[in-house]
């Protein structure tokens, strides 16, 4: 699978389309379907809602129409048990069946096959949000806010979840879509390296302001010393690239900050964004930006797992360990995460309690996913389930692709701790992949970081397209 870098005086690791950018991992790619919606090239049209008893023809029975583009197994066999426990209710599966020659047409007619049906009230109960403009669905009253189904709900055990992605994964106080999993967005650095250098890191409290400020301060002081002049930084050719990129980036981290999605509006033309972009600026000025030919002493990375994370930071080095990402100033401390196989349902399903009993199935313990399997579950006591295999084998396997070649290496317990508390402190959601938005932006951002046009400029005509699109 495709890996993209930008170095950006650390290496971003961004999701281009789906999962395409995710990892090497197998367990990432699209499910192997077990049963063919259509073949490679073929779209199929998501159907209209289902029935319950109510107005089902074979009176007490419900079908739940379940759309996603990835054919899933894990969904599948979710499906299977959950119908022979419940035989009143039919989950009807619909995804796409494609290959990479049709991927990114095939993308694209689902997408607009799925808006045109959710508009004219005749989407699915449930669908995968993933690969969807769900804020466009949350904007216009779409999908139903699973927040007050859970209150509602007094099998709901608060304290089995991680709340704080749920909580972060909130609109306007309402939850309108359902994160399964997630994966954590951070920096893995070369501990002994930096601690050489005598430069304090204080990861859980920096922004990009002070992490660019101990970029220069590792710069001056690491083994490759350079003056403060002369910092090491990207060519001008690349220059403008990484900024837009920088910016694309930033916006993902703090989308909640720059859109509101319930009322369809933007704050792009605010002193904050304006300030963002000025900084991006200045960090290139500095010589923050690292070349692509040179090295860096932060790494973005994307965490998929408990085992994907011990790879991981055995495949960086031995001295390697975790650490926060800056965030903008004036935001919530804490780390970032990219919601993962979120669902929704649809306002206008008329088997909505079904629909969500059918999700609190997906959500419990009774689903053990394998630790291998990418994403950390959203249900606490199914992840420590998967850590108590981990620890239980002493050892994993590694990427067969990847540095190490599928050897085995041990796992560490004090590693596994270390983690815990990163996924205890995600609270800043990041959008899977590229948004329209953020197209918007990186695009006519060029204009600043080309010296063509002033900031509030640029700003103000990025928040006029953003505000077209919200309200289209």
């Amino acid at each position: 699978m495709k890996k993209s870098r930008y170095w950006l005086g650390l290496s971003l690791s961004v999701f281009m389309l789906g999962l395409s950018a995710c990892s090497s991992n197998p367990s990432l790619s699209p499910s192997s379907p077990g049963t063919d919606t259509g073949k490679a090239g073929e779209t199929s049209t998501p159907q209209q809602t289902g029935t319950n008893a109510a107005n089902s023809p074979k009176g007490g029975k419900a079908t739940i129409v379940f759309s996603t583009f990835w054919p899933d197994e894990e969904l599948k066999k979710a499906k299977k048990s959950y119908e022979a426990a419940h035989p009143n209710i039919t989950i009807e599966l619909q995804d796409v069946v494609t290959d990479d020659a049709h991927l990114e047409a095939e993308l694209q007619k689902y997408v607009t096959a799925t808006n045109t049906a959710m508009l004219s009230g005749k989407g699915p109960d449930m669908l995968a949000l993933d690969m969807l403009p769900s804020e466009k669905y949350v904007g216009q009253h779409l999908l139903a806010d699973l927040s007050g189904m859970l209150k509602k709900d007094p099998g709901f055990q608060k304290g089995d979840y991680y709340n704080n992605i749920l909580e972060s994964s909130q609109t306007n106080g309402g939850l309108f879509g359902m994160p399964l999993s997630f994966f954590l967005n951070v920096f893995i650095g070369d501990e002994t390296v930096i601690k050489q250098t005598g430069v304090p890191i204080d990861d859980k409290n920096w922004t990009w302001e002070k992490y660019a400020d101990t970029l220069k301060q590792l710069s001056q002081k690491g083994p490759n010393k350079v003056s403060a002049g002369s910092a090491p930084g990207a060519a001008a050719s690349e220059g403008k690239e990484m900024m837009q990129m920088l910016l694309g980036e930033m916006v993902k981290e703090n989308y909640s900050h720059l859109v509101n999605e319930s009322s369809r509006t933007a704050s792009f033309d605010s002193a904050a964004f304006t300030d963002m972009m000025g900084q991006i600026k200045k960090m290139y000025d500095d010589g923050v930006f690292a070349s692509p030919r040179g090295g860096s002493y932060f790494n973005s990375k994307n965490i998929n797992s408990a085992w994907d994370y011990l790879v991981t930071m055995k495949e960086s080095g031995k001295d390697s360990r975790l650490y926060a990402k800056p965030r903008a100033e004036g935001t919530t401390a804490g780390g970032y995460f990219y919601p993962y196989k979120v669902i929704g349902i649809n306002e206008k399903s008329p088997v909505k309690q079904e629909a969500w009993e059918f999700l609190q199935y997906l959500m419990s313990g009774d689903i053990q996913p394998a630790p291998e399997r990418a994403g950390f579950p959203i249900n606490k006591k199914v992840y420590e389930k998967q850590v108590q295999q981990l620890l239980a084998s002493k050892t994993v396997k590694t990427y067969e692709e990847g540095p190490l070649h599928g050897q085995s290496i041990p796992v560490d317990p004090a590693q596994i701790q270390l983690l815990n508390g990163y996924l205890s402190d995600a609270v800043h959601p990041v959008a899977f992949q590229p948004t329209k938005i953020e197209e918007i932006v990186q695009k006519e951002s060029q204009a600043f970081f080309s010296g063509q046009k002033p900031a509030k400029d640029v700003a103000k005509l990025i928040q006029n397209k953003v505000m077209t699109y919200l309200n289209e």
